[in-house]
């Protein structure tokens, strides 16, 4: 594995470490925040080792479209990225409004991220 490929892969393990002592808090916003970086890193990170090109950006939906033209599997279907993209949106007061209910609940993850 090329070492940038592994600082990616690192950081991405890092996020989701955190994500789950965020989740045994409660804390679910947070939770998703950085179940939304993981995923995007954990991505970004197979394009890297591919060499492959990608824009600066946070849209999973985008970054999963490369990684599967790459011929790679996603295991997130498009409904979870948009739930993860609609999280990482709302990390700001004033974009709370994105989510049904302005904040993630603990229903929302269904278990799917733990």
């Amino acid at each position: 594995m090329r070492r940038d490929t592994e600082e990616w892969v690192k950081l991405a393990e890092e996020v989701y470490e955190a994500a789950k002592v965020l989740l045994n808090d409660g804390l679910y916003r947070m939770v998703c925040y950085h179940a939304q970086e993981c995923v995007e890193k954990s991505l970004k990170a197979i394009l890297i080792e591919r060499a492959i090109e990608f824009p600066r950006t946070h849209n999973v939906l985008d970054v999963a479209a490369l990684v599967q033209e790459a011929g790679y599997t996603v295991p997130m279907t498009n409904e979870e990225a948009l739930i993860l993209m609609s999280v990482y949106r709302s990390r700001y007061p004033i974009d709370l409004g994105l989510l049904p209910y302005g904040v993630p609940l603990g229903t929302m993850l269904n278990g799917r991220w733990r």
